[in-house]
């Protein structure tokens, strides 16, 4: 199969990219990049584009079976309205440009474990990221929302910065009492993939549900 994704530079998009091309079931990956990370593999095609509003220079190379979109910033790193645009903008028009290509492609969105399709909080992330799941539910039922919450990495000694580090250790306590409060970015990245290659009957997907993926739906 041919998967389109986004947000390769990240996180959470480094594991998916790594777990896909160790997949024999997926014969393409075509990454979306504003740069080229100058990293080649037979099965990785990156494609560079400078507007994430308008594919027609790349149109062709988008007829997929899937896209599994990481791509996402910090609110505190950009505008409010760069925010917007970046969360929202992109993954409704990309959504629609690939459905068009393939009515049955399987779009697979990263939200957050604080988004509110009712647009409520105090949080900007968490009302974008609901206004942003809303619009995608409507395009039909092959669109599946991921609300992960605390993304940990699967190396325990993997360095980060002092928020996350501390987040980590905390979210080691709750674990205990709960499936809520973290996820394994391994866990999340084949949970992901696993949807975008087989769907779900579930179309939104939270934390506790992506952890038990395997056993719960799979």
């Amino acid at each position: 199969m041919k998967v389109i994704l986004t947000g390769t530079t990240g996180f959470l998009g480094q594991e998916v990219l790594k777990q896909l091309l160790a997949d024999i079931t997926v014969t393409e990956v075509v990454s979306l990049v504003r740069r080229s990370s100058g990293f080649n593999h037979s099965k990785l095609k990156e494609l560079v584009i400078k507007d994430f509003l308008n594919y027609r220079d790349i149109a062709r190379h988008l007829k997929a079976d899937a896209c599994i979109w990481c791509l996402g910033v910090p609110q505190s790193a950009v505008s409010k309205a760069e925010y917007i645009k970046i969360t929202y903008d992109y993954a409704t028009y990309a959504a629609k440009e690939l459905l068009a290509l393939n009515l049955q492609l399987r779009f697979c969105f990263v939200s957050g474990v604080s988004a509110s399709q009712e647009e409520k909080g105090i949080s900007l992330q968490g009302r974008i990221k609901g206004r942003t799941e809303k619009a995608l539910a409507l395009l039909g039922n092959t669109v599946y929302l991921f609300r992960p919450a605390f993304i940990k990495p699967s190396d325990p000694h993997h360095k980060r910065a002092l928020i996350p580090t501390i987040a980590r250790y905390i979210t080691n306590v709750l674990d205990l009492f709960s499936d809520k409060f973290s996820i394994d970015v391994a866990t999340l990245a084949s949970c992901l993939i696993g949807v975008a290659k087989n769907g779900t009957e579930k179309q939104l997907l939270n934390n506790t549900d992506i952890r038990h993926y395997q056993e719960k739906f799979h």
